[in-house]
């Protein structure tokens, strides 16, 4: 008796742990970080498996950083998307969690007095002595501003071995030497898209390839996806 008690009792557990961590992971596709925190730590109470544990840690972190930044507290907000882009994932979608808080925007309380003051600030012609001087600022300014944006632009763009390191990090290819990644074409939209395999018998060329997965990599926002 005792014994089939602990077996019901078992199979409830493992049925209502599921069924949490499964309803966190839905609304995790719907970027619902604080319904999805409170689904994974039902389910880590009911299971203390490393699983829940992490995806209740990177989805508070979330759901905080983001409440912190609704309420212009860019600070605590910026604190909780640094310890999400920190921590160590281990699991699918905690490193999408992570990749996430990557892209997280961060404003500070400085930015904002900037823009603020730019509504006070006299215009660049009435600083100048003369006209001359005035118009002269004036296009030294706009060039500058021109070429910084040029710069930003330069920088911004991923290139294709930025990628692929990023796809190997997000896979974590360093645990498995068997894997081997290949850029496979630029998507649609833009992406790279990156195929990750294995190869059965990588001492002979004809060697069967097994695919481990096909990944794709924002340019813009270096976020990685799985294709499906």
């Amino acid at each position: 008796m005792v014994i089939f008690l602990v077996l019901i009792a078992s199979g409830c557990v493992t049925r209502n742990y599921d069924s949490n961590m499964d309803l966190g992971k839905s609304q995790l596709n719907e970027e619902n970080y604080l319904e999805a925190h409170e689904a994974f730590e039902l389910a880590y109470k009911e299971a203390n498996t490393p699983e829940a544990r992490e995806l209740m840690d990177l989805s508070g972190f979330l759901a905080n950083g983001m409440k912190k930044y609704d309420e212009q507290d860019f600070d605590s907000a910026k604190r909780d998307f640094e310890e999400a882009t920190a921590y160590k994932a281990k699991y699918r979608e905690g490193k999408l969690m992570v990749s996430k808080a990557v892209e997280m925007p961060v404003s500070d309380s400085a930015t904002i007095e900037a823009v603020e003051g730019n509504d006070e600030a006299e215009p660049a012609e009435e600083a100048t002595v003369d006209g001359t001087n005035g118009s002269k600022v004036v296009g030294e300014a706009a060039t500058d501003t021109i070429g910084k944006e040029e710069s930003k632009a330069s920088v911004s763009t991923l290139s294709k071995s930025q990628a692929e390191k990023l796809v190997k990090d997000y896979v974590d290819m360093e645990n498995f030497p068997d894997l081997d990644i290949e850029y496979d074409h630029d998507a649609e939209k833009g992406d790279y898209i990156f195929h990750v395999f294995e190869v059965d018998e990588p001492s002979q060329e004809s060697g069967h390839k097994t695919t481990w997965g096909w990944y794709g990599v924002n340019k813009k926002t270096k976020e990685v996806y799985e294709v499906l």
